[in-house]
């Protein structure tokens, strides 16, 4: 099997990045999933890495501690990727997982059809052919899965060569010679996959903690590009290079301020739009289109654990609405930001009114129907997703769930 032994200064030798990156414009929202016996505290170094290289990252708080099946596991995720991908309008969703969570996100993409959903998917000290260790925690199932040779990595075998049949999974097996999760370590490798050795001492868990490897998964999760992307970003850097002129000239012009600061949104530069933003509402605090624009940028960066009273995403949206009460945009997003903090009651609420003020608002109709199907409200989401198909024919996502429901 191809191996690559990086360096821990080659982990940090990325360039300073172009401010407008189509490689950044073009980065999937990323899903942690913790691995066997984690907490969800014990990724925050790495997830805090990542967001302040403005990566959209989200956690999967798996059942059990991911102690249980990890078949079911892996149904757990395919609902979350399905969750984000409507919430947030995404094609795919990149996972990053940790131990276990490799096997768990496997399964996902190989035996329950999520791979088209997938974007990459990085494993972190993945025990892909069993471990020695797990015979220690043999009243848990999910270590029983995990012993070698057992049924159902045998089974993951399998689907693993039907679903990849020509060997170019978009997999990542990142690992080091000193872990103790699994024994023996060389049993992370899967062949096909690209498989990455640290060179420098590091354990299981100090996977998650370093610095290195959160810049190596910085430079593996970016987007892929094409000419035309490329193109159009050295029209935008024009653009740029404009407005800074001229506020340059003028820090005080508003309307340069909510261009650059869409521009950057638009990029992905998250928290510098934010800055621009902050100086634009102190100049305009009528303004509601920079109040719902810094929601959706601090919408990237939600967390989680935040309490919805106190999320400055919602805090923002709702200034929006005050100033603009017949905004159905404001009522949508904030909507959403409900829903990914798990206040699915007020995301109804929002994506109601939303309709209300525009029954052609197909997102709020398939986000809600969504919402409905969860709730088991099955009449409910089909209504839903026949709306989004009347507003919008060729949808994918709302054929896809209406052929499922019905």
């Amino acid at each position: 099997m191809v191996e690559r032994v990086v360096g821990r200064r080659e982990c940090r030798s990325k360039g300073a990045e172009e401010l407008l990156s189509p490689y950044r414009r073009k980065r999937d929202p990323v899903l942690y999933v913790p691995g066997f016996l984690r907490i969800y505290i014990s990724s925050a170094a790495l997830r805090r890495r990542l967001r302040k290289l403005d990566y959209e990252v989200y956690t999967l708080r798996m059942p059990n501690f991911n102690a249980g099946d990890v078949r079911w596991g892996g149904r757990v995720l395919l609902d979350k990727v399905e969750e984000l991908r409507v919430l947030l309008g995404a094609k795919r969703v990149s996972v990053i997982g940790q131990g276990l969570g490799g096997l768990v996100a496997r399964f996902m993409a190989e035996q329950l059809g999520g791979a088209p959903f997938l974007g990459k998917l990085i494993m972190l000290g993945t025990p892909n052919q069993g471990s020695l260790t797990f015979y220690l925690f043999f009243p848990f199932r999910a270590a029983r899965q995990t012993w070698p040779g057992s049924d159902f990595l045998e089974s993951l075998s399998m689907a693993y060569e039907e679903t990849w049949p020509n060997g170019d999974p978009p997999y990542y097996s990142i690992y080091t010679n000193l872990d103790m999760a699994v024994v023996p370590w060389t049993r992370c490798r899967l062949k096909g996959a690209e498989n990455i050795r640290l060179g420098w001492p590091c354990t299981h868990m100090g996977m998650v903690r370093s610095r290195a490897v959160a810049s190596l998964l910085a430079r593996l999760l970016e987007g892929e590009v094409d000419e035309d992307e490329l193109r159009r970003a050295e029209e935008d850097r024009e653009t740029l290079h404009k407005l800074n002129l001229i506020l340059e000239e003028d820090p005080m012009d508003d309307a340069a301020l909510l261009l650059r600061a869409r521009l950057l949104l638009e990029w992905g530069c998250y928290r510098k739009a934010i800055n621009d933003l902050n100086r634009l509402i102190k100049l305009r605090p009528d303004l509601p289109e920079a109040f719902l624009l810094r929601g959706k940028a601090y919408r990237h960066k939600i967390q989680y654990e935040d309490n919805p009273l106190y999320n400055p995403a919602i805090r923002d949206y709702s200034q929006a609405i005050r100033l603009e009460p017949g905004s159905a945009e404001a009522y949508f997003e904030r909507g959403v930001c409900y829903a990914l903090l798990n206040s699915w009651s007020e995301a109804m609420e929002d994506w109601d009114r939303a309709l209300i003020l525009d029954r052609d608002h197909f997102p709020a109709y398939l986000a809600r129907g969504m919402a409905r199907r969860k709730r088991g409200d099955v009449e409910g989401a089909k209504e839903d997703f026949r709306e989004v198909l009347r507003v919008n024919p060729e949808e994918p996502e709302a054929l896809r769930f209406l052929s499922e429901l019905e």
